[in-house]
């Protein structure tokens, strides 16, 4: 469901297309799921948890805020870049109405730990003291574009595009006196 959904979004993969592909009968998929929703919802699940703890990989909060800033970063697009179809997944469907608000709140919690991590950027006067929904979209959502540029092909991201374009994330961000 993850490969083909990422490939050719959710409303072109049936379930019959999903147990053919697994090899396995449509009755198989619905006795362990009740509907396809509930795949979806599972998916976005495992991804948003995987998604958490590859954040805080090699976090050294001995770092200056602004290095450790750049480790979450990197393991943010670094994540996406290893798994391809979980990125082309959530950039399908991890939306409402897709993925309902209700959905998005039961997973939050896999997130505290960046949470905690960018209030203490406000708190500290690291990062600029805005809401933290719109500071974590300016700060990562440029993510979510040049790893699309990336797995499109469309640029090869080598380590000075990448370093640049987390220069100018922590440049939206950053708190400037």
């Amino acid at each position: 469901m993850l490969e083909l959904s990422a490939k050719n979004g959710l409303n072109a993969t049936p379930i019959s297309k999903v147990a053919k592909e697994a090899n396995v009968a449509v009755g198989t998929i619905y006795h362990y799921y009740d509907t396809k929703e509930d795949i979806v919802k599972e998916l976005y699940s495992i991804i948003v948890q995987d998604l958490a703890k590859m954040l805080v990989l090699n976090r050294d909060i001995s770092k200056p805020y602004k290095e450790q800033y750049h480790q979450l970063w990197l393991n943010f697009y670094n994540y996406f870049i290893a798994n391809p179809s979980a990125f082309f997944f959530m950039d399908n469907v991890a939306i409402p109405p897709v993925i309902d608000n209700e959905e998005v709140d039961k997973n939050v919690v896999h997130y505290r730990g960046l949470k905690e991590f960018m209030m203490q950027g406000i708190n500290e006067k690291h990062l600029k003291n805005v809401e933290l929904k719109l500071l974590m979209q300016m700060g990562f959502g440029n993510l979510i574009a040049i790893s699309k540029i990336r797995l499109r092909e469309e640029l090869v991201m080598d380590e000075q595009q990448i370093n640049d374009a987390f220069e100018m994330s922590w440049d939206c961000i950053r708190y400037i006196e």
